[in-house]
C-alpha cells in the first residue's frame, strides 16, 4: 500500500500512523497535487467555460477601439490579441465538433 509523503515522513520519525482504513490516504504518482488539493482541469469542471471566458477577453479587447488614447498603436496590440483569442475560440469549437463527430461515428459503427 502506497503512502502520502505525509504519512511517510511521519512513519520515519517513529510517530505512530492511524492504521485504519479510513485514515488513510492514498498516493496516486500521476497526480501528486492531490494531497493538498483539487486537481482538476477547468474542462472537466465548466466544459463551456474557458470558452465563454476567452469569449468574454476578446470582446472586452475590441470594446477597448472605443475608449481614449493618446495614441492609436494600443489598438494595434489589443486588436491583434483579440484576433488570435478569436482565432484560438474557432479552432477549439472545431476541434470539438470532430471529436463529438468521430465519437459518434465510433459509437455507431460499435452496433
Amino acid at each position: 500500500m502506497s503512502q502520502t509523503s505525509l504519512q511517510q515522513h511521519s512513519a520515519d520519525a517513529g510517530v505512530a500512523v492511524p492504521s485504519s482504513e479510513h485514515a488513510v490516504v492514498r498516493y496516486n504518482p500521476d497526480a501528486p497535487s492531490e494531497e493538498w488539493g483539487w486537481h482538476g482541469s477547468w474542462r472537466e469542471f465548466a466544459p463551456r467555460g474557458s470558452t465563454i471566458l476567452l469569449s468574454l477577453g476578446v470582446i472586452l479587447l475590441f470594446l477597448q477601439n472605443f475608449t481614449v488614447h493618446v495614441s492609436r498603436v494600443e489598438n494595434f496590440y489589443f486588436n491583434g490579441i483579440a484576433l488570435i483569442g478569436a482565432l484560438w475560440i474557432v479552432q477549439r469549437v472545431r476541434s470539438g465538433r470532430k471529436l463529438r463527430r468521430a465519437t459518434e461515428t465510433a459509437r455507431h459503427a460499435a452496433k
